[in-house]
């Protein structure tokens, strides 16, 4: 049987907790909505991945908009 376990954050996590978990713990400020972008434009269906121009206008969209976006929701 296989559990997993996730935690809102590792403030009081030690350094080897972290390690024996096998876990790369990053500062969320550090982080990008990038990598979510990324992945998810991965998962497009094959006709729309077969069309340079709407991917590339996804991407320049994703990039002109998002950061903006997303800080503007969190205020």
């Amino acid at each position: 049987m296989t559990m997993m376990f996730e935690v809102e954050d590792l403030a009081v996590a030690s350094p080897a907790t972290v390690s024996r978990c096998g876990m790369v713990y990053m500062e969320p400020e550090s982080l990008t909505l990038q990598p979510l972008v990324d992945s998810w434009l991965n998962t497009v269906p094959p006709h729309v991945k077969a069309n340079q121009y709407i991917m590339d206008t996804m991407k320049e969209l994703f990039d002109l908009l998002l950061d903006d976006g997303t800080y503007f929701v969190r205020k």
